[in-house]
Protein backbone atom coordinates (compact mmCIF):
# COMPACT_ATOMS: atom_id res chain seq x y z
CA UNK A 1 0.00 0.00 0.00
CA UNK A 2 1.39 3.37 -0.96
CA UNK A 3 1.04 6.03 1.65
CA UNK A 4 1.15 9.61 0.47
CA UNK A 5 4.30 11.51 1.32
CA UNK A 6 3.75 14.42 3.58
CA UNK A 7 4.40 17.69 1.81
CA UNK A 8 6.82 20.00 3.53
CA UNK A 9 7.16 23.73 3.20
CA UNK A 10 10.84 24.17 2.27
CA UNK A 11 10.95 27.84 3.35
CA UNK A 12 9.53 27.01 6.77
CA UNK A 13 11.95 24.08 7.10
CA UNK A 14 14.88 26.32 6.24
CA UNK A 15 13.76 28.91 8.78
CA UNK A 16 13.44 26.29 11.49
CA UNK A 17 16.81 24.76 10.60
CA UNK A 18 18.59 28.11 10.65
CA UNK A 19 16.97 28.99 13.95
CA UNK A 20 18.02 25.66 15.46
CA UNK A 21 21.58 25.99 14.17
CA UNK A 22 21.88 29.51 15.52
CA UNK A 23 20.66 28.36 18.92
CA UNK A 24 23.32 25.61 19.05
CA UNK A 25 26.35 27.83 19.02
CA UNK A 26 27.90 31.18 18.37
CA UNK A 27 26.88 32.90 15.15
CA UNK A 28 29.41 32.98 12.35
CA UNK A 29 31.60 36.08 12.34
CA UNK A 30 30.77 38.17 9.30
CA UNK A 31 32.34 41.58 8.95
CA UNK A 32 30.85 43.99 6.41
CA UNK A 33 31.56 47.59 5.48
CA UNK A 34 29.15 50.51 5.55
CA UNK A 35 29.39 53.24 2.86
CA UNK A 36 31.68 55.33 5.09
CA UNK A 37 34.16 52.46 5.49
CA UNK A 38 33.08 51.45 9.01
CA UNK A 39 33.30 47.74 9.83
CA UNK A 40 30.37 45.88 11.38
CA UNK A 41 29.71 42.33 12.57
CA UNK A 42 25.92 42.38 12.23
CA UNK A 43 25.31 38.88 13.58
CA UNK A 44 26.78 39.85 16.93
CA UNK A 45 24.10 41.58 18.99
CA UNK A 46 23.36 42.27 22.62
CA UNK A 47 21.03 39.82 24.34
CA UNK A 48 17.35 40.52 23.76
CA UNK A 49 18.05 43.06 21.03
CA UNK A 50 15.69 42.50 18.09
CA UNK A 51 17.62 42.63 14.84
CA UNK A 52 15.95 43.47 11.55
CA UNK A 53 17.73 42.92 8.24
CA UNK A 54 16.22 44.21 5.00
CA UNK A 55 17.98 42.89 1.91
CA UNK A 56 17.85 45.45 -0.87
CA UNK A 57 19.26 46.24 -4.29
CA UNK A 58 19.61 49.58 -6.01
CA UNK A 59 18.56 47.82 -9.22
CA UNK A 60 15.26 46.47 -7.86
CA UNK A 61 12.29 48.81 -8.40
CA UNK A 62 10.20 47.01 -5.77
CA UNK A 63 12.96 47.36 -3.16
CA UNK A 64 13.32 51.04 -4.03
CA UNK A 65 9.55 51.53 -3.79
CA UNK A 66 9.67 50.21 -0.20
CA UNK A 67 12.19 52.85 0.91
CA UNK A 68 9.58 55.19 2.45
CA UNK A 69 8.06 52.29 4.42
CA UNK A 70 11.50 51.25 5.68
CA UNK A 71 12.25 54.84 6.69
CA UNK A 72 8.98 55.02 8.60
CA UNK A 73 9.69 51.75 10.41
CA UNK A 74 13.16 53.03 11.33
CA UNK A 75 11.56 56.10 12.94
CA UNK A 76 9.04 53.92 14.84
CA UNK A 77 11.82 51.66 16.16
CA UNK A 78 14.47 54.31 16.91
CA UNK A 79 13.82 54.36 20.69
CA UNK A 80 13.14 50.64 21.02
CA UNK A 81 15.63 47.76 21.42
CA UNK A 82 15.61 47.20 17.66
CA UNK A 83 18.67 47.21 15.41
CA UNK A 84 17.86 47.77 11.73
CA UNK A 85 20.33 46.89 8.96
CA UNK A 86 19.81 47.60 5.26
CA UNK A 87 21.90 45.00 3.39
CA UNK A 88 22.88 45.75 -0.21
CA UNK A 89 23.04 42.63 -2.38
CA UNK A 90 24.57 44.33 -5.44
CA UNK A 91 28.04 42.81 -5.99
CA UNK A 92 29.35 45.80 -8.00
CA UNK A 93 27.97 48.56 -5.76
CA UNK A 94 30.81 50.67 -4.40
CA UNK A 95 30.70 52.80 -1.26
CA UNK A 96 30.00 56.07 -3.11
CA UNK A 97 27.08 54.56 -5.05
CA UNK A 98 25.70 53.00 -1.86
CA UNK A 99 25.89 56.37 -0.09
CA UNK A 100 24.15 58.05 -3.03
CA UNK A 101 21.41 55.38 -3.05
CA UNK A 102 20.98 55.79 0.71
CA UNK A 103 20.66 59.57 0.31
CA UNK A 104 18.41 59.44 -2.79
CA UNK A 105 15.97 57.00 -1.19
CA UNK A 106 16.20 58.40 2.37
CA UNK A 107 17.28 55.04 3.77
CA UNK A 108 18.39 54.78 7.40
CA UNK A 109 22.11 55.17 8.04
CA UNK A 110 22.55 51.49 8.85
CA UNK A 111 23.48 50.36 5.34
CA UNK A 112 25.88 47.45 4.82
CA UNK A 113 27.56 46.28 1.62
CA UNK A 114 27.44 42.49 1.13
CA UNK A 115 28.98 41.90 -2.33
CA UNK A 116 29.82 38.23 -1.61
CA UNK A 117 26.44 37.56 0.08
CA UNK A 118 28.14 36.30 3.23
CA UNK A 119 25.43 37.76 5.48
CA UNK A 120 22.63 37.27 2.95
CA UNK A 121 23.55 33.58 2.68
CA UNK A 122 23.75 33.17 6.45
CA UNK A 123 20.27 34.68 6.76
CA UNK A 124 18.86 32.55 3.93
CA UNK A 125 17.50 35.47 1.88
CA UNK A 126 16.64 34.83 -1.78
CA UNK A 127 15.03 38.09 -3.03
CA UNK A 128 14.94 41.83 -2.59
CA UNK A 129 13.35 43.32 -0.64
CA UNK A 130 13.37 40.53 1.92
CA UNK A 131 13.15 41.06 5.67
CA UNK A 132 14.62 38.89 8.40
CA UNK A 133 13.97 39.31 12.14
CA UNK A 134 16.34 37.76 14.71
CA UNK A 135 16.48 37.74 18.47
CA UNK A 136 19.17 36.05 20.55
CA UNK A 137 20.63 34.55 17.38
CA UNK A 138 17.39 32.86 16.32
CA UNK A 139 15.56 33.80 13.12
CA UNK A 140 11.96 34.52 14.04
CA UNK A 141 10.69 35.83 10.72
CA UNK A 142 11.73 35.82 7.06
CA UNK A 143 9.68 37.25 4.23
CA UNK A 144 7.93 40.29 2.86
CA UNK A 145 7.66 43.73 4.43
CA UNK A 146 3.91 43.85 3.84
CA UNK A 147 1.31 42.65 1.34
CA UNK A 148 1.14 45.69 -0.92
CA UNK A 149 2.67 43.76 -3.87
CA UNK A 150 0.46 40.89 -5.07
CA UNK A 151 2.70 39.92 -7.97
CA UNK A 152 5.50 41.39 -10.04
CA UNK A 153 4.13 44.58 -11.53
CA UNK A 154 0.94 44.35 -9.43
CA UNK A 155 1.12 46.85 -6.59
CA UNK A 156 -1.98 47.42 -4.51
CA UNK A 157 -3.12 50.81 -3.25
CA UNK A 158 -1.95 50.15 0.30
CA UNK A 159 -0.94 47.31 2.57
CA UNK A 160 -3.55 45.49 4.62
CA UNK A 161 -1.06 43.17 6.35
CA UNK A 162 2.14 44.56 7.88
CA UNK A 163 4.14 41.36 8.27
CA UNK A 164 7.52 42.87 9.22
CA UNK A 165 6.07 45.34 11.71
CA UNK A 166 3.92 42.60 13.28
CA UNK A 167 6.93 40.25 13.52
CA UNK A 168 8.99 42.90 15.32
CA UNK A 169 6.09 43.69 17.66
CA UNK A 170 5.80 39.99 18.53
CA UNK A 171 9.57 39.67 19.06
CA UNK A 172 9.63 42.72 21.34
CA UNK A 173 6.72 41.28 23.36
CA UNK A 174 8.36 37.85 23.59
CA UNK A 175 5.52 36.23 21.65
CA UNK A 176 5.90 33.79 18.73
CA UNK A 177 5.53 35.36 15.30
CA UNK A 178 2.12 34.34 13.95
CA UNK A 179 3.43 33.69 10.43
CA UNK A 180 7.21 33.16 10.56
CA UNK A 181 7.70 32.78 6.79
CA UNK A 182 5.90 34.73 4.07
CA UNK A 183 6.35 34.81 0.31
CA UNK A 184 8.45 37.68 -0.99
CA UNK A 185 7.38 39.41 -4.20
CA UNK A 186 10.50 41.06 -5.52
CA UNK A 187 13.67 40.73 -7.54
CA UNK A 188 15.94 37.71 -7.57
CA UNK A 189 19.29 38.30 -5.93
CA UNK A 190 22.14 39.17 -8.26
CA UNK A 191 25.03 36.72 -8.46
CA UNK A 192 27.45 37.43 -5.60
CA UNK A 193 31.01 38.54 -6.15
CA UNK A 194 33.41 35.59 -6.04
Amino acid sequence: MNTPRRQCCPRRSIALLLGALAACGAPPRIELLDPAGGRHDPLTAAADLVQVFVVTSQECPIANAYSPAIGELARVWQNLPVELWIVHADPDLDAAAAAAHQRDYALPDTVLLDPTHALIGALGATRTPEAIVRRNGVILYRGRIDDQWNDLGARGQSASTHDLRDAVDAALAGRPVAEPVTEVIGCLLPEPRR
